[in-house]
């Protein structure tokens, strides 16, 4: 029963996510974690663990098939060593007779610190499907950001698994009018001095001409135009014949142009840029910091800088780039009064990838406090306000145009200030108490001789001599 239950809570944190996107289910899904590993510690807890990360992952993330086939299964139970050893560490609280509010915290500091160390820290990042991006847009996140909204969640959860049923109903209630006292900016208004017009292309397999024919064949006359990631896979700037024909539509339209494409290094290399200019030539780059693991995705980058444009400074973290929190937030703090991000994601990877991939830019602009837009090949494209919220899509698998108004924004917020230090003191909370456990032994060792025989796993505890 208690596999049974592992599984089934694993294939409910699955649905929180797309292609369903329920977002709360993540709460029973790690609750019926909870309760399938209590009172269990060892081997049964870590293959309880192993059963709920391989279900949750495998279902959640079976586009991986599309790309890697077989090899899939291998990111499947990398990803679930993270539950195994969540799992093994909960057991060893429940040996040494943690209880109550305590084991509840501890719960919630063991899983968020884990997550952290899962999609930020370890060499194979993986920050898709955490427990804070389930809960979606909210007030909290640009004050202690994603890892600090998981923490509450799994504050929640544990609490009410201890049966603390105030506490855990006052952070429920907190968590559920944070979501919906989340509100859409309003539409910026045309004309005003801090609105931005934008524009994008949604185009996936389309050669230089395309994306020329199709900027200027739009109705609207943007401010900013983006091209997804990639859109000019080659060093434009190394062809005169291609560098001219992009400036010559810069000058044309009398538009501020960023787009995906390759910049050659000395020595053969060669990294994968976004590249920024306007009527008056080239403006700046930047080199995508996160390549995509497995992929030949160029040399990495070691600066996260806005560029400096006629519309204000502007960030242009490229595609993987924004699925972590530090790009945009060094971005920000350094001036960028709004994001673009050029991106590729490709047809061929499936709705399901487009659609969770989308989910985390919507994070970082509620974290930080700026306006996104993302320009995808094949999707999903959006524009997105400082509280995660879209005010322009455009779904997956669609070729087209997307387009809007943004504003420039210069507000602070905690988050970017000071916010993202909370999942560090996690982390450290963490590793000290995961240090105690390793330095205090249980006060006893279960074995097979300690099970009262005919019970379902009751053990026999030795008799204190001053016991009646």
């Amino acid at each position: 029963m208690r596999c049974a239950l592992a599984i089934v809570s694993g294939l409910t944190v699955a649905m929180a996510f797309p292609p369903l996107g329920w977002g709360w289910l993540v709460v029973p899904g790690i609750a019926g974690l909870l309760l399938a590993l209590h009172g269990q510690s060892g081997g049964r807890a870590r293959l309880l663990g192993m059963l709920h990360g391989l279900t949750a992952y495998g279902i959640g993330l079976s586009w991986v098939l599309k790309i890697f086939g077989p090899v899939a299964l291998i990111l499947w139970c990398v990803l679930a060593v993270f539950t195994v050893i969540f799992a093994q560490i909960q057991g060893s609280a429940n040996l040494r007779g943690i209880t109550g509010w305590k084991l509840a915290l501890f719960t919630a500091i063991n899983w968020s610190a884990l997550e952290f160390i899962r999609a930020e820290i370890f060499p194979l990042k993986f920050p898709w499907m955490t427990s804070g991006l389930a809960i979606g847009p909210n007030l909290f996140l640009p004050w202690i950001g994603v890892y600090g909204v998981g923490f509450l969640v799994l504050c929640m959860i544990a609490l009410a698994f201890s049966r603390k049923w105030i506490p855990a109903g006052v952070i429920a209630a907190l968590l559920m009018a944070a979501v919906i006292f989340s509100k859409p900016h309003p539409e910026p208004t045309p004309g005003h001095k801090d609105t931005v017009s934008v524009a994008g292309l949604q185009l996936e397999g389309v050669s230089l001409e395309g994306y020329l024919n199709g900027t200027r064949a739009m109705h609207d006359h943007p401010d900013h135009v983006v091209w997804p990631e990639y859109s000019v896979p080659f060093d434009i700037r190394a062809n005169e014949r291609d560098w001219k024909l992009v400036t010559d539509l810069c000058r044309e339209k009398g538009i501020t142009l960023t787009f995906g494409t390759k910049a050659l290094s000395q020595g053969g290399g060669w990294r994968n840029i976004a590249l920024t200019m306007d009527p008056t030539g080239y403006l700046g780059e930047h080199t995508k910091v996160h390549t995509v693991h497995f992929f030949d995705d160029g040399t990495a980058g070691e600066t996260s800088l806005p560029v400096e444009t006629s519309l204000g400074k502007v960030g242009t973290p490229i595609c993987f780039d924004g699925d972590y929190e530090g790009i945009v937030r060094k971005m920000t703090a350094a001036g960028a009064v709004y994001i673009v991000v050029p991106t590729m994601d490709a047809e061929s990877w499936g709705s399901v990838q487009h659609d969770q991939h989308a989910a985390l830019a919507r994070i970082r602009a509620a974290e930080n406090g700026r306006w996104l837009f993302v320009v995808a090949t094949s999707g999903v494209s959006q524009l997105i306000d400082p509280s995660g919220h879209l005010h322009a899509r455009l779904g997956a698998m669609k070729q087209g145009e997307i387009f809007g108004s943004l504003k420039r924004e210069t507000k602070l917020t905690p988050y970017t200030r000071a916010g993202w230090l909370f999942r560090w003191f996690l982390l450290t909370i963490a590793s000290a108490l995961w240090l105690k456990l390793v330095f205090t032994p249980p006060p006893f060792r279960p074995s097979d001789r300690d099970v009262i025989p005919g019970s379902p796993g009751l053990l026999r505890f030795p008799i204190d001599k001053h016991t009646n």
